[in-house]
């Protein structure tokens, strides 16, 4: 009886452990370019496991588009918005009886954007929401960031 009793509670905590893992297939990772007179630009690269897509900042779809929040502080003004680099993809799909225009990107996606310091130091922190999918949609996730800049 001990070794069935031992076998089930493993069960039960190996299937339990292995459905509550989140997905994640997203890897994300940053650099910056200080581009003189105190203005840096910013490239935030988002890496996609195979099969997966994420949505541009100019899908008008019923998920979420990519999009940037910055904290506001004194130190930096943001200098025009945020742009994609990568192969956009537009498709149009069914969604029930409607048609829509999907626009996403599928394994790479970098967003730019370009930073303002107002004083010598600053401290940029935020975030990229977004939505990634495969067969079915994650939640939205957001990217938080911090990225400290010195002007030369």
């Amino acid at each position: 009886m001990k070794p069935f009793l031992l076998a089930a509670i493993l069960s039960i905590f190996t299937f339990h452990f292995s459905h509550s893992q989140t997905l994640n297939p997203t890897h994300w990772s940053y650099t910056t370019t200080d581009l003189g007179n105190g203005e840096f630009e910013i490239d935030i690269t988002c890496m996609l496991d195979p099969g997966w897509h994420i949505f541009s900042k100019d899908y008008a779809g019923i998920s979420v588009p990519a999009s940037l929040s910055l904290e506001k502080n004194d130190s930096y003004e943001p200098v025009g918005d945020m742009t994609e680099v990568g192969e956009k993809i537009t498709k149009e799909i069914m969604i029930g009886d409607e048609k829509e225009t999907s626009v996403y990107y599928e394994g790479k996606v970098v967003f730019v954007q370009k930073i303002k310091l107002l004083k010598k130091e600053a401290t940029i922190k935020g975030g990229i929401e977004y939505m990634t999918c495969k067969e079915v949609c994650v939640a939205p996730e957001t990217f938080a960031f911090s990225i400290d800049l010195i002007a030369k």
